[in-house]
């Protein structure tokens, strides 16, 4: 992930992805379910470079979990186009968080898909206030050394 900023917002998380060939529908362009895929694949790559695993998380009961996601198509995304998949993070209350996110055609700069989601936290199952360390370093998007 690298950082890159757009007019009125810092985008902490970016990850440069491309269409695969199998992940078109029968019109020729990426078929809308995939999306989600590019999405949840940026925050878990993004909880990875501030040194968050998912993974490690589950084991230990605590779960991310997607409470909520709208996602507004702009522009078709084709075979072989790349991408940037860039997020950033707030806070939402004591028990959410949300996450910012867009697919922005690389050459073009178009907006091909924006996206909001919102994420809970639950604990065994049941929903838990986010940790405050937690939430500072997705907002910030940086680790403090």
């Amino acid at each position: 992930m690298r950082e890159t900023t757009s007019p009125g917002a810092v985008w902490p998380g970016v990850l440069e992805m491309a269409v695969r060939d199998y992940e078109l529908d029968m019109q020729g362009i990426v078929n809308n379910a995939n999306y989600q895929h590019y999405f949840e694949h940026a925050r878990h790559e993004y909880l990875r470079s501030l040194g968050l695993d998912f993974a490690a998380m589950h084991a230990d009961g605590l779960d991310p979990v997607v409470y909520r996601i709208e996602i507004d198509y702009r522009r078709p995304l084709q075979s072989g186009e790349r991408f940037l998949a860039r997020l950033r993070v707030e806070r939402e209350g004591r028990l959410k968080l949300v996450f910012h996110q867009e697919i922005i055609k690389l050459g073009s700069g178009e907006t091909a898909a924006a996206a909001r989601v919102v994420v809970a936290m639950t604990r065994l199952g049941r929903p838990v206030p986010v940790d405050e360390g937690i939430a500072r370093l997705l907002v910030e998007g940086r680790c403090e050394a």
